[in-house]
């Protein structure tokens, strides 16, 4: 150490401090942690009522869910960006015997499904025709207008 630089030791001093700090911070985040709230004081799980795993089926109780407010049921709230039958009320076909209600993201998915012989899917291919149609009409305009001439 005696033949290093002054900046080099004085960087070394600062570093240690730096270690120190973070670790008097992590100290102190574990003691508060494990510190037992006002509401714990004087108590024991021999306070505990024991409830079964049927406890909360019939009580109305809050879930431990994220989303336990049905932020994403979409009869509830419905979201712009969606293609479903909320947003698109065309979409819901309603008969006698109940329809194919809700079956608009299905019929989605099995058009962009891939299929697994060729890889490609039903949507694919009515864009490849869509094309081909497309090329063609400009092919009949220009024959038509040829057979005026």
């Amino acid at each position: 150490m005696e033949v290093c630089p002054d900046h080099v030791l004085e960087g070394l001093r600062e570093k240690k401090k730096w270690f120190l700090r973070a670790e008097m911070i992590d100290n102190d985040t574990y003691k508060r942690a494990m510190t037992v709230s006002d509401f714990n004081k004087g108590r024991s799980v021999q306070d505990l009522q024991l409830k079964t795993w049927d406890y909360g089926k019939t009580v109305n109780m809050r879930s431990d869910s994220i989303w336990q407010d049905d932020r994403y049921l979409p009869t509830s709230y419905s979201h712009p960006h969606r293609n479903d039958n909320v947003n698109f009320p065309e979409q819901e076909y309603n008969d006698f015997f109940g329809g194919t209600k809700g079956n608009a993201e299905s019929a989605d998915y099995d058009k962009n499904r891939l299929s697994l012989t060729d890889g490609t899917s039903t949507a694919m291919h009515q864009y490849a025709a869509e094309k081909r149609i497309n090329k063609l009409k400009g092919a009949v305009a220009a024959v038509n207008e040829a057979n005026k001439q």
